[in-house]
């Protein structure tokens, strides 16, 4: 363990300025963990921990999970006065990780059900599909290349850390890499929209195996996945509500979806 009381030192880079640090953090293919729940979901994770940084009251609190992941000279201590002053703003729980990325799954290995994100841009709604997901026991997740990434801060942070169990794949041609799944393995593909021919979810039965499309709020599922699709499905909405925000919606869907696997 490593006191440090001076908030210019280089070792503390990666924590510094946090409202700008998410560049640095992207380029060098790290992420951070903000505060004491989410970094201790990590520390269970088989990611990667390159640093830690905390008070010293919450490292003699969880010192047996620090020592057992991260090696004492990436252990940083300091006060939480300095802290605030190096992140940028007062820290609710001061205590953070830098984690390193694992990297993209191939989707030849991804195992079904799989859920596949199109074009989702809000950080929030990433964060909250995969929590969504990991918690009702969904981990193949397929990110495309015009959603934002899980491992920004923010979707880290609403995910509660559960990112670190997902098995996710990138994907640059989502609708090309869908088809190709689905011939190779006979996986049906579901999207979760509202469209002339869609279907109630709460009629419909789950087939073992599938993969579970959600879109953006903005722009929906794209025509080309939507073309491609076993089936579509929506939520029946009533009154003056269209639909629900698509982190929601994920739970309705995922959560019907787990019912019948179980």
């Amino acid at each position: 363990m490593i006191t440090v009381h001076d908030v210019n030192d280089r070792r503390l880079d990666f924590y510094r300025d946090l409202r700008h640090a998410q560049t640095l953090h992207t380029r060098s293919k790290v992420f951070l963990t903000d505060g004491e729940k989410i970094t201790l979901s990590i520390l269970q994770s088989s990611l990667h921990v390159h640093s830690i940084l905390l008070t010293q009251e919450l490292y003699e609190k969880h010192l047996s999970s620090i020592q057992s992941k991260i090696p004492a000279e990436e252990c940083y201590v300091m006060s939480k006065k300095d802290m605030d002053i190096l992140v940028g703003f007062d820290l609710h729980s001061p205590m953070m990780s830098i984690v390193e990325e694992p990297a993209s799954t191939s989707l030849s290995s991804m195992k079904g059900p799989i859920i596949a994100l199109n074009g989702i841009v809000n950080s929030d709604n990433v964060g909250g599909i995969i929590r969504n997901a990991i918690g009702l026991g969904f981990k193949s997740i397929i990110i495309d290349s015009t959603t934002s990434s899980p491992y920004l801060r923010r979707a880290v942070r609403v995910s509660m850390g559960s990112i670190a169990f997902a098995t996710c794949s990138a994907s640059q041609h989502l609708p090309k890499d869908l088809l190709k799944l689905k011939e190779q393995r006979s996986i049906p593909i579901i999207s979760a929209e509202i469209t002339p021919i869609s279907k109630d979810v709460s009629t419909f039965t789950f087939p073992q195996d599938f993969i579970l499309v959600f879109g953006s709020e903005g722009h929906g599922i794209s025509n080309e996945i939507l073309a491609i699709s076993d089936e579509i499905l929506h939520i029946p909405m009533f009154q003056s509500v269209n639909s629900l925000n698509v982190s929601s919606s994920s739970a309705i869907f995922l959560h019907a979806a787990k019912d019948q696997k179980d």
